[in-house]
């Protein structure tokens, strides 16, 4: 018999391109632009029942061009506005790796080791999950991971990796889920 955490419905979702507009190296909070439908997105998405954690690869840190403690004001400041609008993000993990500065590592998408330390902390099934993002390495790290994946169409990032499912924006992808 599963237990409650095994049933819920789960969401990773990319930060940059995905929630927030992707202007490279994002980090200060004066620059943090949710993307238009992205409320409305995840609250159709909490509605039918999903739950949120962002992934998400940060390798500015690894150029030097921010620290850790700028990224979590970020990621604080952006769950903070999520909560007004009724959207709770239940875990942020980060990869501040890039292999060109910090070496090789498990936990930069495509690599699935943000995915594997969420499912353990949440205890979250594969086959209860989707993983959303706007790259290439997004979609390579939900398939390598099991769940399903949803490609954000964006001109920037032309390569879906061959998503299960493409929309515009998370209120498209909301839909089709």
């Amino acid at each position: 018999m599963a237990n409650d955490s095994e049933k819920m419905r789960w969401c990773f979702l990319d930060m940059d391109g995905v929630l927030v507009k992707d202007k490279g190296h994002i980090h200060k909070i004066e620059d943090m632009e949710i993307l238009p439908r992205a409320i409305e997105g995840l609250q159709m998405l909490r509605d039918s029942g999903f739950r949120f954690i962002i992934v998400t690869n940060q390798a500015g840190i690894a150029k030097g061009f921010f620290k850790h403690e700028d990224a979590h004001a970020f990621n604080e400041e952006l769950a903070r506005r999520l909560v007004e609008k009724g959207i709770v993000i239940e875990a942020t993990y980060m990869c501040p790796h890039h292999p060109n500065h910090t070496g090789d590592c498990l936990c930069r998408k495509p690599g699935t080791g943000m995915l594997e330390e969420a499912a353990r902390s949440f205890s979250i099934r594969k086959e209860n999950a989707v993983l959303i993002g706007d790259k290439g390495s997004d979609i390579e790290a939900g398939k390598r991971w099991g769940c399903k994946t949803v490609w954000i169409r964006n001109s920037q990032y032309p390569d879906s990796g061959k998503a299960d499912v493409e929309a515009d924006d998370l209120a498209e992808a909301a839909r089709v889920i």
